[in-house]
């Protein structure tokens, strides 16, 4: 005689639906990675590849040396970016049975890939595991990231090394105003790594005005606004111990940043502005200078290249976080938590094209 068996509490349904979307994200990531075995040596040269595999090279042989061999210091203007996907891969040349290009090839798929598993977790911190299946996915799935991993050398690990911060500083949001020491420590390996990839990526510290605005705000409400500054001063105190350590990992990736302490400054006054040759590109038709491209330059060409349903996803989630945000019912860190998200997603694109619009427009762009 069958008995019927009583239904499993909601909290073990619950468990049992994370397991299974955990479950199904590593399979996308082994399924991910046999593919990006089987077909690494199947993608062509980067314009750069050539430069970047000799300035790999080059910071091998200042390694090798003991630092007396200086000629990556000053090689074309590589030396203002750095080097640590170059110099892995061309490490990793000497020991794997393939040419160079095509360990460079393997070895951005394997950057590549730890920037989904990357991703996978942020959304999943952030909303859950069935939100970091999607998000694993739709990343995977999207060919400015996929086919980009194989072959570009400079925004292919920059994006992978600013997921990494984004999680750490999702965490150390999570935990204000007393981050733990493991966050710490991840928070200053996340920014050595990032700095010392691309100076770029310091627009970073803008990602949190809006989040900490929010804590400090909640804090003044419940706390004052005595306590509330204490507690938001305690915060940057703590984080600022993992300084030392993201500066000794950028140095190691960016051994140049090190020679004077100003040299992180004049790298960023290098890429303020455009600095090659100006060369043209068509934009509605018409030849365009490439700095004199307008402001809707950037979203346009976003709304081009992301398919449909990250493009839609992406929407919807900006509008979602703003209402959530304005939830004093919704526990303040999980707010902020997505403002940082936000303001990730909104602030490079944004700084992008006011930089586009701040350039005075060409001739051909008037007529």
């Amino acid at each position: 005689m069958l008995t019927a068996h009583p239904p499993l509490p909601a909290s073990t349904s619950v468990r049992l639906s994370a397991r299974h979307y955990d479950l199904a994200a590593v399979v996308v990531l082994l399924v991910l990675g046999v593919c990006a075995a089987l077909t690494f040596r199947d993608y062509g040269l980067g314009w750069d590849d050539y430069t970047h595999s000799e300035y790999g090279e080059l910071l091998l042989a200042y390694y090798g040396s003991g630092f007396t061999d200086k000629r990556a210091l000053s090689f074309v203007n590589l030396y203002m970016y750095g080097g640590g996907f170059d110099l892995v891969s061309a490490l990793a040349a000497k020991v794997l049975p393939f040419d160079g290009f095509e360990t460079r090839r393997l070895m951005g798929a394997l950057v590549g890939i730890i920037g989904l598993a990357v991703a996978w977790r942020l959304a999943r911190r952030i909303a859950g595991p069935l939100a970091g299946l999607l998000a694993l996915v739709l990343l995977a799935t999207t060919p400015m990231f996929y086919g980009h991993m194989f072959m570009n050398a400079k925004d292919g690990p920059f994006a992978v090394a600013m997921c990494v911060l984004l999680l750490a500083l999702v965490r150390a949001i999570q935990e204000y105003p007393a981050p733990s020491r493991g966050t710490v420590v991840f928070l200053g390996l996340a920014l050595g790594l990032v700095v010392g990839t691309r100076i770029l990526g310091g627009i970073a510290a803008l990602f949190v005005i809006a989040p900490l605005a929010l804590l400090f705000g909640h804090d003044v409400r419940e706390h004052g606004a005595k306590p509330g500054l204490k507690r938001l001063g305690w915060f940057v105190l703590v984080l600022s111990a993992g300084l030392p350590l993201g500066y000794l990992i950028m140095g190691l990736l960016w051994p140049w940043s090190m020679l004077e302490p100003l040299n992180p400054i004049r790298a960023i006054a290098y890429f303020s502005h455009f600095f090659e040759k100006p060369w043209r590109e068509l934009y509605e038709g018409m030849p365009v200078l490439v700095p004199d491209m307008p402001a809707s330059y950037v979203p346009r060409l976003l709304a081009l290249k992301l398919p449909e349903s990250v493009l839609l996803l992406a929407v919807a989630g900006c509008v979602g976080i703003i209402y959530i945000a304005t939830r004093r019912s919704i526990d303040v860190h999980k707010r902020a938590g997505l403002l940082l998200i936000l303001s990730a997603a909104v602030v490079p694109v944004a700084y992008a094209a006011t930089s586009c619009s701040s350039f005075h427009p060409s001739p051909s762009l008037r007529g």
